[in-house]
């Protein structure tokens, strides 16, 4: 199987599959964050039936979808569309022999004189020529993925039909929400998937990183927190929906001043996703915003107490930290999402020592 993720989240995916395959006793063969560079894939070998392991693969949380290899090919600059077209002439897809229908999916990374859509196409028909099957772009038997990466093309088969990054649905998802997958890992990054502690959310938004954490640790208490009467207001309605509002506490606080909503040394961790200037706006002054998010939290955390925080203002971030030199970088690792590459800087509250970056720039692999 070939697991999707954010890029820059492989090992993360790796490392909860092989917990739970440990937990449910599968025989794991073999895993590869990033098989053959491709940047957002982990490849997974299981010694057991695929009915052993469809119930764990539903359970993850760090992931997106599931996909059955089939095959894997280079391209030559210029010719891509048609030697993905007569590659699927010839391949042999048997799961197509019987399908009621089907339909193409492309995930395409890279600079190319085409798009997604133009493979689709071309391979659909390619199909159709094959098997003679019908396409249903809704209520498809199969769904075909052909994906292009730079110069490299693998078809597989998506064996999930729903998005597992897509939890249950919300009424308020404003347009840049966090993807729960990104924010598992966070938590993850903060030693919060065991053991009890208080847990709190400053810019907690849409709640997706409180509700994560309601899943997978029901010994958290869990507190958010929002400058926004529509973020609040988008919150509590979410946690209604999902049955969750007895068991977090949202505030309406500024980040910046902390202190006046939580007493002193309260939260075993902090995890948040600041704002990038879009609401706060363009010409906000960055350092200092960071600067007095920082004096606050480390108020606010418990001794060697965890801040976790993806942030796009890396520069600014940094320029805070050597100022505060409050918190000791244990790591900092890129991350794609929604087309950007942030930073998941991963804090401890104590003497200050410098980042080390875990993990290579996704951006560079995609």
């Amino acid at each position: 199987m070939y697991f999707t993720t954010n890029p820059g989240l492989e090992d993360v995916a790796t490392d909860e599959f092989r917990r739970r395959a440990r937990t449910a006793f599968l025989p794991v063969v073999h895993t590869q964050p990033r098989p053959l560079k491709l940047a957002g894939h982990v490849l997974v070998q299981v010694a057991a039936p695929w009915r052993d392991v469809e119930p764990l693969v539903w359970q993850m949380r760090s992931i997106y979808h599931v996909l059955r290899p089939v095959h894997g090919f280079r391209l030559d600059a210029g010719r891509e569309l048609d030697q993905i077209q007569a590659c699927l002439r010839h391949l042999s897809v048997p799961d197509m022999e019987t399908a009621a229908s089907f339909r193409v999916t492309t995930r395409r990374i890279g600079r190319h004189d085409f798009t997604s859509i133009d493979v689709q196409r071309i391979a659909g028909a390619a199909l159709v020529e094959r098997y003679g099957r019908p396409v249903d772009l809704t209520n498809f038997a199969v769904n075909v993925r052909v994906d292009v990466f730079e110069h490299f093309c693998m078809i597989s088969l998506q064996v999930t039909r729903a998005n597992l990054g897509k939890r249950p649905p919300r009424p308020y998802r404003p347009r840049a929400a966090l993807k729960p997958p990104v924010a598992y890992a966070m938590l993850q990054f903060a030693g919060l998937l065991h053991g009890g502690g208080a847990l709190l959310d400053p810019f907690c938004g849409s709640g997706t990183i409180l509700t994560e954490a309601a899943a997978v640790n029901p010994e958290l208490q869990l507190f958010g927190s929002d400058l926004f009467t529509e973020a609040l207001d988008g919150v509590r309605a979410n946690l209604a929906q999902l049955e969750l509002a007895h068991k977090i506490d949202i505030r309406q606080a500024d980040a910046r001043a902390l202190t006046q909503h939580f007493p002193a040394s309260c939260f075993r961790a902090i995890v948040t996703n600041p704002p990038y200037g879009v609401i706060l706006g363009q010409h906000l002054d960055f350092r200092r915003f960071y600067y007095r998010f920082l004096v606050q939290a480390g108020k606010v955390l418990v001794q060697d107490g965890m801040l976790v925080l993806l942030c796009w203002k890396t520069g600014e971030l940094g320029r805070a930290l050597r100022d505060h030199r409050g918190f000791r970088q244990l790591h900092v690792r890129v991350v794609e999402t929604g087309g950007l590459y942030p930073r998941i800087f991963v804090l401890q509250r104590g003497s200050a020592q410098a980042a080390i970056d875990l993990t290579p720039n996704p951006e560079e692999n995609s």
